[in-house]
């Protein structure tokens, strides 16, 4: 059995029931389901940056875009 480093939080007692609910339900622990909660949270915050980006800088993406397009032999090969 590995051994894994751990260290106590503190939360409210409600989202702590919460918390062990939706481990049981998901047959898991309540350490693996925060770990899976905070990898969600930061994938949810990088692709609000992009959308972000996107809203800000979309028109010249969309023209660095075409001016690829017009290549003769189009997009370039990342090889």
């Amino acid at each position: 059995m590995t051994v894994v480093e751990t260290t106590t939080i503190r939360v409210r007692r409600g989202t702590q029931r919460r918390l062990a609910q939706e481990a049981k339900l998901a047959g898991t622990s309540v350490i693996e389901l925060l770990d899976a909660a905070v990898d969600l949270w930061e994938e949810q915050r990088l692709l609000t940056s992009m959308d972000e980006s996107y809203a800000k800088h979309g028109d010249a993406i969309r023209e660095e875009m075409k001016a690829w397009e017009a290549l003769p032999d189009g997009w370039p090969d990342d090889d």
